[in-house]
């Protein structure tokens, strides 16, 4: 019985057609806030894990027209 390696990082992975997303995600908690209005903050950041959806994330950002974005006309 073989098993495939588990990564370090949880990935979530999305998924539209033929078109695979993959993600890994960073969260910063602020420990000792001096402001209450921040006691319970968390930020999530996602990062791309691989050259697809980097290409895909860069797309987006600079809204180029030409890239295929999964929409259908």
């Amino acid at each position: 019985m073989s098993c495939a390696t588990p990564s370090p990082l949880p990935t979530t992975v999305l998924r539209r057609d033929s078109q695979e997303l993959r993600f890994f995600s960073t969260i910063t908690t602020f420990g000792t806030p001096r402001d209450v209005t921040i006691d319970e903050l968390h930020i999530e950041c996602c990062f791309p894990v691989d050259d697809a959806t980097a290409a895909l994330c860069r797309a987006l950002a600079r809204d180029d027209p030409g890239a295929d974005h999964g929409h259908r006309q």
